[in-house]
């Protein structure tokens, strides 16, 4: 598995962000990080644009504490 880092737009705001998902393959992650943008950001799908891949990581072994946790 793989984490894939996408730079996203909001079209009505014109904000640009970026966002994470891990998935098996880049297109997988294309497909369902559209509606997980969507729903952080509390607007439609189709008010968001994914842009261009920034990075790919290893997502073995990796350790992640959210925020809250500590």
């Amino acid at each position: 598995m793989q984490r894939y880092l996408f730079e996203y737009k909001i079209l009505p705001t014109g904000e640009i962000s970026e966002f994470s998902h891990v998935a098996a393959s880049e297109e997988e992650a294309r497909q369902s990080i559209k509606e997980r943008v969507a729903d952080l950001e509390f607007v439609e799908p189709e008010e968001v644009e994914i842009g261009s891949l920034l990075r790919t990581l290893d997502a073995s072994k990796q350790y992640y504490e959210c925020e809250g946790c500590t």
